[in-house]
């Protein structure tokens, strides 16, 4: 029924824009900069694949960040956590583990994520790096081309379904186009050592951009050492005066070693020291992943219609102290949507079709080798069809009204190869209904008040679903899915010296998904605990305190807790409630100067709270020159000190740890020296 499903609404596309080719062109319409017309559509089309937000962000909790040219040519940006640290509501961990990836949490969501990110959508350049099963792996994303980041912090599941309690959407694409080259030479601290550079074309109204980088790394930690490559393209063509066409390229491939965390006594002894059954395993990740995705953007007679399709595929050996994993994935999905402005409405329709197919096979992890007899052997399918719509209607020019609904039916299929236990093959099917209203009342021109009422829903995820405490294959039927509700009340302001967002939120999440061990080895298992509550503050706050400085602060203020079973009024474990970052920014002629410090509160490692993780205070210090030393090329080099206070603290815990394993210590002061070359 799927696969019908899938092909009908795939068809239905393909007539409709055939129709829509031949009818009679429509007068040209005007955007801000008419050479640009192919990337500077109306807001109505924004970031591509899932770029159906922005528009009716008014009455979100939406916050969009834009990278300045010197940020992007002097921040080293190894990571997301350097680059997005002034997003409110946003809580990153460097965990000094590229076999793990960083911890990428919207409030509470994607907390008990042992490896990528859970429970929040991300999009890169029109691509859904979440698949259906609602998790996410962030490879292909490379910090230091990051211009854009779209934040929303509240449930989003209106827009995206499953998996979403938050949304953060990324764009790669150098806004306004310049036609350049620009080469990037990085060394440092731990062996660090890295190659990127970007390329951007023009010709017309067509444009591409393509960007690569290579890094390698020693690693803070022993037996994490990093090899790691990735690349993405942009292209994007104007058919006619009515119609775009946007192809989007991305991969990466790694090869990293995991050092595993720490004891307490380990990392009192030394933080630098990887565990040791993580070296005896050889334990680590090696991983390819490429992905393609298409947008066909078409203006109609009554409003806006797009089509995108995209593919992925993805191969994984992952050697742990417990097994041997090796995964390959293919992935593949359509969007179509419908936006219409007509008089005092704005209405927009939607319809997602995603499939996910994974082949799983677990070994006996053999000195770091697929050894025998086959533990696991199975494939799980995942496919998720949506149909949504949203209108919102202006009582008056300052008084706006949203209301949304969606229905995501989600269904997983796991068949069992190995028959060791009997047939364990099974299914799990989710049908939801997620509604969204919204309330918007501007004040003055730049400022407005907003308030949200809205629903998300999380399904475990295949890897939650197939580990299970009893040993068995196929999926755990203990296991379910977890409900959020949210309210949201908030204020902003834009203005030329001042931008402000601060909003106040409430939430309560019913069955929510933990995680924990049953011994030292590493392996994670999931249960639901009952229902959580989280309540809190967040303000985001950019000022130009004169022409040649601005500051930027991001505070984030929250509670998180367990109100039902025995967890009862215990915090939710692995989360700070408290964080804030300071950036101050220096321009003055070829000087470029950047500082930022970042406070965060303490928190618990186990949902018992008997672990208590110390907060810290980190400050890191960024100097770049702009000068043209070399006729024909502009010559940048920069300096970067991290943690210049040399503070030793842990960057990120494992929730539940078996033995006592909770601690992922971050790395003490590093220096870093880079040098941009670029055309002018």
């Amino acid at each position: 029924m799927r696969r019908v499903l899938f092909w009908l609404a795939l068809g239905l596309n393909l007539w409709l824009q055939t129709t829509l080719a031949q009818e009679r062109p429509l007068p040209r319409f005007r955007t801000q900069q008419d050479s640009l017309t192919v990337f500077q559509l109306p807001p109505v089309l924004v970031e591509a694949t899932r770029g159906f937000t922005a528009p009716w962000g008014e009455a979100l909790p939406l916050l969009t960040l834009e990278r300045r040219p010197p940020e992007v040519q002097f921040r080293p940006a190894l990571t997301l956590t350097e680059t997005l640290h002034d997003l409110p509501g946003l809580w990153l961990n460097d965990r000094q583990n590229y076999a793990l990836g960083e911890r990428l949490l919207v409030r509470s969501a994607g907390w008990q994520a042992a490896f990528g990110v859970r429970g929040v959508q991300v999009v890169l350049d029109g691509i859904p790096l979440t698949m259906p099963d609602g998790q996410a792996v962030l490879d292909p994303v490379d910090p230091a081309f990051i211009r854009r980041a779209e934040l929303l912090r509240g449930p989003a599941a209106l827009f995206w379904g499953n998996g979403s309690a938050g949304a953060l959407v990324l764009s790669t694409w150098p806004e306004p186009i310049r036609p350049g080259l620009r080469v990037r030479l990085l060394g440092g601290s731990y062996g660090l050592r890295r190659l990127g550079g970007e390329a951007v074309l023009r010709a017309g109204p067509h444009a591409l951009a393509f960007h690569a980088s290579h890094l390698e790394q020693e690693g803070y930690r022993a037996h994490s050492q990093t090899r790691l490559s990735r690349f993405g393209l942009q292209a994007g063509v104007r058919l006619d005066a009515r119609s775009r066409l946007r192809v989007t390229l991305a991969g990466a491939w790694l090869d990293a070693r995991h050092p595993g965390a720490l004891t307490a006594d380990e990392l009192a002894r030394d933080p630098r020291q990887a565990s040791a059954r993580y070296v005896a395993t050889h334990a680590g990740k090696e991983s390819r992943q490429g992905q393609l995705g298409a947008t066909f953007v078409h203006r109609l007679p009554a409003g806006w219609l797009t089509f995108t399709t995209f593919a992925l595929v993805r191969h994984l050996d992952n050697p742990l102290p417990f097994a041997y994993i090796r995964l390959q994935r293919q992935a593949a999905g359509m969007r179509t949507t419908w936006t219409q402005e007509r008089g005092r409405w704005r209405t927009g329709l939607g319809l997602d079709v995603t499939l996910q197919d994974d082949d799983r096979q677990n070994f006996p992890n053999n000195n770091g080798r697929p050894g025998t007899p086959r533990l696991l052997d199975q494939r799980e399918r995942v496919g998720e069809l949506a149909l949504f719509g949203l209108a919102r209607y202006a009582f008056t020019p300052r008084l706006q009204a949203l209301a949304g609904l969606r229905l995501s039916y989600l269904h997983f299929a796991l068949t069992d190869y190995l028959l060791t236990n009997g047939d364990q093959s099974g299914r799990r099917t989710f049908s939801v209904w997620t509604p969204t209203l919204g309330l918007t009342y501007q004040i003055m021109p730049g400022t407005q008040l907003f308030a949200t009422l809205g629903t998300a829903f999380e399904s475990p995820t295949t890897t939650e679903l197939v580990n299970r405490p009893d040993g068995r294959g196929g999926f755990n039927p203990e296991l379910e899915p977890q409900y959020l509700y949210g309210i949201e009340l908030g204020g902003r302001r834009r203005g030329s010296a001042v931008q402000a967002d601060l909003t106040l939120f409430y939430q309560w999440v019913r069955g929510r998904i933990i995680p924990f061990q049953l011994e030292g080895d590493g392996r994670t298992f999931y249960r639901n605990a009952g229902r959580t509550r989280q309540y809190g503050i967040e303000l985001w706050l950019q000022a130009q305190l004169t022409p040649a400085l601005q500051a930027r602060l991001a505070y984030t203020g929250a509670r998180y807790r367990f109100e039902e079973t025995e967890l009862r009024d215990k915090r939710l474990p692995g989360l700070p409630e408290q964080h804030l970052a300071l950036t101050l920014q220096y321009r003055r002629g070829p000087l470029w100067l950047e500082t930022t410090g970042t406070a965060v509160g303490p928190c618990y490692a186990d949902d018992a709270n008997t672990v208590r993780v110390d907060g810290y205070v980190t400050l890191d210090v960024t100097l770049g020159l702009a000068r043209s030393l070399l006729p024909g090329f502009d010559v940048q080099p920069f300096v970067s000190v991290q943690n210049v206070l040399d503070r030793r603290y842990v960057g990120s815990v494992v929730v539940n740890a078996g033995g006592g394993r909770y601690f992922e210590p971050a790395a003490g002061r590093s220096v870093r020296f880079g040098l941009n070359l670029s055309t002018p």
